[in-house]
């Protein structure tokens, strides 16, 4: 296993495809400055349920065709969970009173209606943040609505 932080770890981030080694730094800085600070917070394991995505499994997923899950040197993204954590209590400490440098946070519900076991925060890091909120469905099925940052 090769160690982004103290807790995170590459493999975590490749069900979509490997990350290249171009772009690891950008993925360690994602998981120090954001994904640790979150753990660190709510005292539990940090579930990452999708990370890195080539093009094609990107697509075979619903994924936005400019998405932040297909990794570059200065971007990427996950979508995570914490069991036994409601989504909404995360998505509102991120966005609400973290201070952490994300670009966008997603508050994105399943696809089924309230099965919170589909629910997850997509959460990204570009080096030049751009702290934008949102909330929707899941895989591009409905838009996006902003919500209140900080």
């Amino acid at each position: 296993m090769t160690q982004l932080s103290e807790h995170f770890a590459l493999e975590e981030f490749e069900k979509g495809g490997p990350v290249l080694t171009d772009y690891v730094p950008v993925l360690r800085e994602f998981c120090e400055r954001i994904l640790e600070p979150i753990r660190r917070e709510f005292g539990k394991l940090l579930k990452i349920t999708s990370g890195n995505r080539n093009s094609e499994y990107n697509r075979s997923v619903g994924g936005a065709s400019d998405s932040q899950h297909v990794y570059t040197r200065w971007s990427c993204a996950a979508d995570i969970q914490i069991p036994g954590v409601a989504v909404d209590a995360v998505f509102n400490w991120i966005r609400l009173s973290s201070g952490l440098p994300f670009d966008q946070v997603i508050l994105e519900r399943g696809r089924q209606e309230r099965h919170e076991h589909d629910d997850c925060i997509h959460i990204s890091y570009l080096r030049s943040p751009r702290q934008v909120a949102l909330e929707g469905s899941t895989h591009g099925t409905g838009g996006y609505l902003p919500v209140k940052v900080g």
